[in-house]
């Protein structure tokens, strides 16, 4: 009898974790600690251009992949992304940290390397 109330007890505890909505206290961390600032297609475009000497290139596209803060951070709001750079038909994927200074993008090579996926599935 012992075990048929415990068994009881514990299908009726799985079906009310299966129907009930999740409690506000379980967040994804990525959600708590809020979306770090990100520059935009063309913001990356120009930093990744300019830190790369390539400034000619005006069909140059840049595609963020994944972000994470960056580590060895110098500058507040830092990150770290994989990014695919293309230019005409050709495209690349490498790494580079991103902040704002004087309200622009700045990119340059990233020391958080063996923290991004290479290459990035998202890419």
């Amino acid at each position: 009898m012992r075990y048929v109330l415990a068994l009881s007890t514990l299908l009726l505890c799985s079906a009310c974790n299966e129907t009930s909505s999740q409690p506000a206290a379980v967040i994804p961390p990525a959600a708590q600690a809020g979306t770090p600032a990100l520059p935009n297609t063309q913001e990356a475009t120009q930093a990744l251009l300019e830190m790369l000497d390539m400034k000619e290139y005006k069909n140059a596209e840049a595609k963020l992949g994944t972000c994470i803060p960056a580590l060895e951070a110098k500058y507040p709001g830092q990150v770290a992304c994989t990014v695919a750079l293309k230019i005409g038909a050709g495209s690349s994927e490498t790494q580079a940290d991103f902040y704002r200074r004087n309200g622009k993008w700045v990119a340059q090579p990233s020391s958080s390397q063996d923290k991004l996926p290479f290459p990035d599935p998202k890419l």
